[in-house]
This record gives structure tokens, sequence and C-alpha cells, in this order.
């Protein structure tokens, strides 16, 4: 069986995204882990250590905060740390024009671009109703949540609402509504 990896673009994105955050202490705390993100060619992390580093990071930056809520913040963040690429900036800035109804098909979709193990279904339930489900959350459902929640407001979804579900561990699935 082929190992599960994160590609090493997605590692590279999400601390590039915690901007000045990510502070000596903090890459302390990942190299202690196994993640050293200043090594001279960085490469695809296992998917135990990617979900490693996130609760590591997820501890640092929110320690005020439950698991799940800095899982959501962290994924917010990302959307936020995207905006700051010129390639993200002009992504972000289509989603509007494309509507939150055709964003959360491309949201489900870019799922299976960050790593070889995860799949995601996307369940139309209505307009402005859908469940998305994945089969790896990386330790939190959280994380995607914030994902998910971040992109749809930047798409123009009013009275957006993400909840998970059914979370085992590993699979989650998130009901998406917004409108009315």
């Amino acid at each position: 069986m082929e190992e599960e990896i994160v590609y090493r673009h997605t590692v590279e994105g999400v601390f590039r995204a915690i901007g000045d955050r990510l502070t000596p202490e903090l890459r302390s705390k990942l190299v202690a882990v196994g993640l050293d993100l200043d090594a001279q060619s960085p490469r695809n992390t296992s998917r135990t250590l990617f979900a490693e580093a996130l609760r590591v990071t997820v501890a640092h930056l929110y320690p005020e905060l439950d698991a799940n809520e800095g899982y959501r913040r962290l994924g917010v963040c990302i959307i936020q740390g995207m905006e700051q690429t010129v390639l993200g900036k002009s992504l972000v800035s289509m989603w509007p024009i494309f509507g939150p109804e055709r964003v959360v098909v491309r949201i489900q979709e870019s799922f299976s671009t960050v790593n070889n193990y995860m799949k995601s279904e996307l369940l139309t339930q209505g307009p402005g109703h859908h469940i998305i489900r994945v089969n790896e959350c990386n330790g939190n459902p959280g994380y995607l949540r914030g994902l998910i929640e971040a992109g749809l407001a930047r798409a123009g979804a009013k009275n957006l609402r993400v909840e998970p579900f059914d979370f085992d561990g590993h699979a989650c699935s998130y009901r998406v509504r917004w409108g009315g």
C-alpha cells in the first residue's frame, strides 16, 4: 500500500499562512515532533506527522480555545493566507463571481490536491444545502470546517452554517447551508 502523504505545497502553504505567528518557539515544537520547516529541501510529509504538526500548531496558536475552535480558526487562516499570494489573491477574488454554489464544488474537489489519501464526496440536497463527506480530517473536523466556512464566506454565502457530524476520529461529514 502506498504511504499516505501530505504534499509539500500543502505543508508550506499552511505554515506560510501563519505568517509572523510562526515563532522560533513554534518552529522548535514542530522540530520536536519531526517537522523541520527549515530543512534544505522540504519534502512530502506523512499523514500522521502532518496531523501531529497541526495539533501542535493549534495548541501553540490558540491555547485559550478548545481544540475544535482552534482547528477551525487555523482552517480560516489558510484561506486568509491564500489571499496573501499572487495566485491565491486572483483565485479568491473570483469566488464572489462564481458564487457559493460553484465554490462549494471547487472546495470539495480541492481536497484531493493536498494529499494522496483524502477522498471526498459532495451531496447536493438543494440550493444552499450540501453535505460534504471526507475520509480523513487530520485529527479534528474543525480544520476543514474553517476552510469551508472561509471559502464560502468569500464567495458571498450569507447566513452560512457548517456543521460537522459523524466524526469517527478520521472521517467526517459536514452539513453546509446558507441563504434564507
